[in-house]
């Protein structure tokens, strides 16, 4: 799934070319199982009706969210689900195979939203018409962003009785995280992503707040993590360079870069975590499991 450098990623492509464009067509392919990527919108023609003719006034991100906020004041949000890609074509260009939705964007292009496993979304949110199903304002604190302190991660994880590796993915305590950074950033700060996440002593939470800032920082400087499968591309349809980075995550069986011992995965919250058994510390006392 794109993680936050993915996105992050994505929207410093499409940004400079599309801030101030007018979103002058909307095309959605027929699909025999149904608008999966409209499935939590009320209708896909009022969907169209609404942001056809609109003008993109900014692109932001929002944890794993894309917002285009339109000059009628309502956000197009869209997420990716685990595969999706967004791509900005020339126009009349063919469309990729499993092209979801068609944005044309007057004096840019095409944008085509592609998801073959159809786990993506596209929202429109507005609060003053009720159009709240997904609102991306209401997720925990980017982890790149001022307000996110260690005494912040501390207090958020301080109540918490959840492996380090599930608190991470709660997208309620950190906006933006996933399988791949918080693999990493653990692995960076030596802590076993199975130790119990009130447990961390200070020295270590400010150890894990600067790993994830680091591991992040680095993810956007590479243009994201294209993982195995190669189904994270930017807008232009280039593969990332951070997975020469990568210290654990889909390396099972591999020997650790730093000492040498295998790297082992385990299930924790029905997620799976990589991690080295000799670099990063095991629970202790009451944190073992």
């Amino acid at each position: 799934m794109p993680e936050l450098p993915e996105v992050e990623t994505i929207k410093r492509g499409l940004s400079p070319r599309l801030r101030g464009k007018v979103i002058s067509r909307i095309i959605i392919p027929p699909d025999p199982k149904g608008d999966r990527m409209l499935r939590r919108y009320t209708s896909r023609r009022r969907f169209v009706r609404k942001v056809t003719g609109r003008q993109i006034v900014t692109l932001k991100r929002r944890a794993k969210y894309l917002l285009f906020e339109l000059d009628s004041g309502e956000t197009m949000i869209i997420h990716l689900g685990m595969s999706g890609q967004l791509l900005l074509r020339p126009p009349r260009a063919t469309p990729p195979r499993h092209s979801r939705i068609i944005f044309t964007i007057a004096g840019a292009g095409e944008i085509f939203l592609v998801d073959p496993r159809k786990f993506g979304e596209v929202y429109l949110y507005s609060e003053a018409e009720g159009d709240t199903v997904v609102n991306p304002f209401s997720l925990g604190p980017e982890p790149l962003g001022r307000s996110f302190t260690p005494q912040v991660l501390g207090k958020k994880l301080q109540s918490s009785r959840s492996p380090i590796k599930v608190a991470l993915l709660n997208q309620k305590l950190i906006a933006g995280l996933g399988n791949i950074y918080t693999d990493e950033a653990l692995f960076r700060a030596g802590i076993h992503p199975r130790r119990v996440s009130a447990d961390l002593t200070e020295k270590e939470i400010k150890l894990l707040h600067k790993s994830i800032r680091e591991v992040l920082r680095e993810a956007i400087s590479l243009h994201g993590t294209s993982a195995a499968d190669r189904q994270y591309v930017d807008s232009e349809g280039a593969l990332g360079k951070f997975q020469t980075r990568l210290n654990v995550y889909q390396r099972e069986g591999e020997k650790c870069s730093r000492c040498g011992t295998i790297i082992e995965t385990m299930k924790l919250g029905g997620r799976t975590a990589h991690f080295c058994s000799r670099c990063q510390k095991k629970a202790k006392g009451k944190s073992k499991q």
